[in-house]
């Protein structure tokens, strides 16, 4: 067992650190390997070297059966907290987007543009495998003194919540516009959304610590690169993530976090544009509008503060329900930032800009804005966020 662990790692270190996935001619160093380890690298490790290597990023995962490791049956001791959760990995085109945020604003914008709404361009694996593999992999490289040299993982910098149409996707915008190169920013990202409502409804079988251990090993697969220049990495969750803020919380209690907020008779304005009332959806007729999706469905926390206040959830017209959902958002930030203890810090989306740039992102981020990150800044935000959508 010794020997096949060993031989196992080293196939790892020669395939993954010198071998490239072109037709070149072979290294010199790999044509030494003998049959065994051949084996085991095109076996064990053949789809899952782009991965490690930060060539493919994850871009979704399934959650559906996923059960807790002390719960399974085929209980496992590989340290991950979960199975059945498996993970979908694409190349990301990510200077499309450095180079042009408010083109593509949100995460699923760069998925499409990339090609990876394409079967053929996406590997779909078990999760907690491709976590074991590679947590591996950068044990030995860091037993080696290689962490840090090209291949790394970036850690979590910051996380912003938000009530929606309040002005987040500016945030991100303006997070990426400030050092393309240097940082990483995921916009309302489905695995990142995925992830922290993972344990959600009445079939879940996963607790809190399940939970959390899953996510952070998507913002740890997901924070893998090959690119030395990107130090820095944030995460613009869904408006509804605001829920979950305990979940990260606890999976990273260091790193601070911001939930964005506006005047709620402008965020209602935001939401109920005429427009969008004049367009009915495939719902039933519902508008279209992101504070009415759950209208069908209300979540528990909704239809209890509406039982509070002597209403019935039936009877609720567009606008109170849009205001129901928006206070439900904005109570759970709050529980949050009761004891953020200066983790957790609320913005107003007035003069929003002048704050990120003069006091979020050098302040509570921790972020240096030189004048030249400030311009660029200052630069995007004369863009609409979200130009992409119109």
């Amino acid at each position: 067992i010794v020997v096949s662990f060993a031989l196992t790692f080293i196939g790892i270190f020669f395939f993954l650190g010198y071998m490239t996935f072109s037709s070149s001619s072979t290294p010199k160093n790999i044509q030494g390997l003998e049959d065994r380890g051949l084996e085991i690298m095109s076996k064990e490790f053949g789809k899952m070297a782009a991965i490690i290597r930060g060539d493919m990023h994850l871009v979704s995962i399934s959650t559906f059966g996923m059960v807790s490791n002390e719960e399974s049956i085929d209980k496992t001791d590989n340290g991950v907290k979960y199975q059945g959760v498996h993970g979908s990995f694409c190349k990301l085109d990510w200077e499309q987007y450095k180079n042009d945020p408010p083109s593509l604003p949100m995460f699923k914008f760069l998925v499409s543009a990339s090609g990876c709404d394409k079967k053929e361009n996406v590997v779909t694996m078990d999760l907690a495998t491709v976590v074991e593999k590679t947590r591996e992999y950068d044990k030995v490289r860091e037993a080696k003194g290689q962490i840090g040299d090209g291949l790394h993982v970036i850690p979590p910098t910051g996380f912003i919540f938000h009530e929606s149409r309040v002005g987040s996707t500016l945030v991100s915008n303006s997070l990426t516009a400030m050092d393309p190169a240097g940082h990483r920013v995921y916009s309302e990202s489905h695995p990142i959304n995925d992830a922290l409502k993972a344990c959600e409804g009445l079939l879940s079988t996963c607790d809190l610590q399940t939970n959390v251990g899953l996510f952070q090993d998507v913002v740890y697969l997901m924070g893998r690169t090959n690119a030395p220049q990107e130090k820095r990495m944030f995460f613009k969750v869904s408006s509804v993530g605001t829920k979950k803020i305990n979940i990260m919380r606890r999976a990273f209690p260091t790193v601070p976090w911001i939930f964005v907020y506006r005047s709620p008779v402008q965020t209602m304005m935001s939401h109920l544009d005429p427009a969008k009332l004049e367009k009915a959806s495939v719902r039933g007729g519902t508008p279209n509008a992101v504070c009415l999706r759950a209208k069908k469905h209300p979540p528990e926390d909704l239809v209890q503060l509406v039982y509070d206040f002597d209403e019935e959830i039936d009877e609720l017209s567009n606008e109170q329900f849009c205001a129901a959902h928006l206070a439900t958002l904005c109570l759970s930030a709050l529980r949050q930032l009761g004891d953020a203890k200066g983790k957790g810090v609320s913005v107003d989306y007035d003069g929003l800009v002048e704050k990120l740039a003069q006091s979020i992102i050098p302040n509570h981020f921790g972020v240096n804005v030189d004048e030249a990150a400030q311009q660029r800044i200052l630069d995007v935000a004369k863009v609409y966020s979200k130009s992409k959508t119109g």
